[in-house]
């Protein structure tokens, strides 16, 4: 089991991406290179011994480091060192998704809906050819004080709210597809999945939630599950499932090892982050810890949810962090696993998806979709914001005031306490939901200028003749090496200059000479970078 405890290319919460330099020379042994030691997260340098040891380096050689298979189509991406044997004068820099210029693209009903939050999911169905989103609300005015609610998109900014048949007297747009009390103890939406993998068509939509105990005690019991043919019409598994998953938390299919994953909240000292798998969606596994804060967090820092998906053949947390202890919002860092279990913070301290300043519509406390939503060449990150603060703040800039008890007094409706009950006048919108897009790839990027670097690989085994790449060098270049066991370019491994600005860019070699990639032996590749950005590569 593993933990979030190590910080990885500490940075700053800057407006603008803040680059971590990490251009330090590493020399290591030909034919038996091994990633080099860490030291805070950042690469340091490995030096050769001096002469007077030189026997004993003889007598214990180094490991040597087992050839990385490269799967088509898989792309390599910079989010931690695991693949990379050198780095030399290049810098990281982590880049944040640009906001849309028309957030908030859905907005809860004036005088009807509490709240629209993703506390849910965005994603595209292929065969519908929509975007569709499962977001959570409630109704003014009512017992129904936490509904899962269904909209539709054609281009996934503009949204529709459809009259829908499954709960009656709900009024327009009647687009409650989930709420409680009325069906089967329903709580917080985590995340929903479109599971082609099912055989069984009434299984095709699967959904994982809080389940509560009526009104007015509305008490976690834990988490629990429900399918649906159509993702409107949905069944209740019927009894709590996961007991030790008290709160909010994401869930996702897990392509790299074949089961379901749900990352859920741990209460101790702290909010923390468990995960807990299932290979039917039926009986969970135990949960075990994987998330928590680590020292160089700031004082009352918690680790406050993970939506985690699968991108380049690795895990990508987004970690949701909240600073009760300084600024009392809830914001997002990323984080980077090769096995779901164990973590590292990417840019620790840099914030990637952060709340909105003054006079903005998402000033406190962002929420997201359990996975980013590819569209073209970009990553579609669906956010929700708040115009009020995380409950306990205790100062004066607490925001939109009735928030602070809306939801508790919506809860409490038909329970005889109605003075209680009645909402205060809106006072302007509480909650919406954004959108901010990402180049693809383009999480983390190593660049250099000028000056030139270079970025090598540990020993790898490419499952394919053409070699991509995701890079900026329309005003530089990058030339690709392939290096044999000698550390030297094999015959015809010296690439032409990649230049130019894409998500795809191919990687030519010398006219008249076949891929150095089809050897059968391990190579590395070393990307010599000149006034560019390189944000991954992989091969076909």
């Amino acid at each position: 089991m593993g933990v979030l405890l190590l910080g990885a290319l500490a940075g700053c919460g800057s407006s603008e991406p803040a680059p971590a330099p990490i251009g330090v020379r590493a020399v290591v042994a030909q034919a038996q290179i091994s990633p080099p030691p860490v030291d805070g997260g950042k690469a340091v340098e490995r030096t050769l011994p001096p002469p007077e040891a030189a026997a004993d380096a003889v007598a214990a050689p180094p490991a040597i480091v087992q050839p990385v298979r490269l799967q088509a189509g898989v792309h390599q991406l910079f989010l931690d060192d695991a693949r990379i044997a050198v780095r030399d004068q290049v810098i990281s820099t982590l880049h944040r998704p640009r906001k849309f210029a028309g957030n908030p693209i859905l907005m809860p009903e004036p005088g009807l809906e509490t709240d629209a939050l993703v506390y849910g999911t965005v994603l595209y169905d292929d065969e519908s050819k929509q975007f569709k989103m499962w977001y959570f609300t409630g109704r003014t005015g009512t017992k129904l004080a936490w509904a899962l609610a269904y909209a539709t998109s054609a281009d996934g900014v503009h949204w529709q709210k459809p009259d829908l048949d499954v709960i009656e007297d709900l009024g327009s747009p009647a687009n409650f597809v989930m709420v409680h009390p009325q069906a089967e103890n329903f709580g917080e939406p985590f995340s929903v999945i479109i599971d082609r993998r099912d055989p069984d068509p009434a299984r095709r939509y699967k959904l994982v939630y809080r389940y509560l105990t009526p009104l007015p005690e509305m008490k976690a019991l834990g988490t629990t599950t429900a399918v649906s043919p159509d993702g409107i019409h949905w069944t209740p598994f019927g009894r709590v499932q996961m007991p030790k998953i008290l709160d909010i938390g994401h869930f996702f299919y897990d392509e790299l090892q074949g089961k379901y994953a749900v990352y859920g909240r741990l209460w101790t000292e702290r909010r923390k982050v468990q995960l807990s798998l299932s290979e039917d969606f039926a009986s969970w596994s135990e949960p075990v810890q994987v998330a928590d804060i680590n020292p160089q967090d700031p004082p009352g820092t918690q680790v406050y949810s993970m939506a985690v998906h699968v991108d380049g053949g690795q895990y990508v947390g987004l970690t949701q962090l909240y600073m009760r202890g300084t600024t009392h919002l809830l914001e997002f860092e990323l984080a980077a696993s090769r096995d779901g279990r164990s973590w590292t913070r990417v840019h620790q301290g840099e914030t990637f998806l952060p709340c909105g300043g003054h006079g903005e519509w998402d000033r406190f406390n962002n929420s997201i979709s359990c996975q980013p939503v590819r569209v073209g060449d970009e990553l579609w990150f669906y956010y929700g914001g708040r115009t009020y603060r995380h409950s306990g703040y205790g100062g004066n800039d607490r925001g939109t005031e009735e928030a602070q008890s809306l939801r508790a007094r919506v809860g409490r409706i038909g329970t005889g306490d109605e003075t209680a009950a009645a909402p205060p006048p809106r006072g302007g919108m509480r909650s919406a939901i954004g959108l901010a897009k990402l180049r693809l790839d383009g999480y983390v990027s190593l660049g250099a200028s000028y000056d030139g670097g270079s970025v090598t690989t540990v020993p790898v085994l490419p499952a394919g003749g053409r070699l991509h790449l995701n890079a900026a060098a329309r005003w530089g270049q990058i030339v690709v090496e392939v290096l044999g066991a000698d550390g030297k370019p094999v015959p015809g491994g010296v690439s032409q200059p990649v230049t130019g600005d894409a998500t795809d860019l191919v990687v030519r070699w010398a006219e008249g000479t076949p891929s150095p990639l089809l050897t059968k032996q391990p190579v590395q590749l070393r990307f010599r970078i000149r006034n560019a950005r390189l944000y991954a590569y992989w091969v076909d």
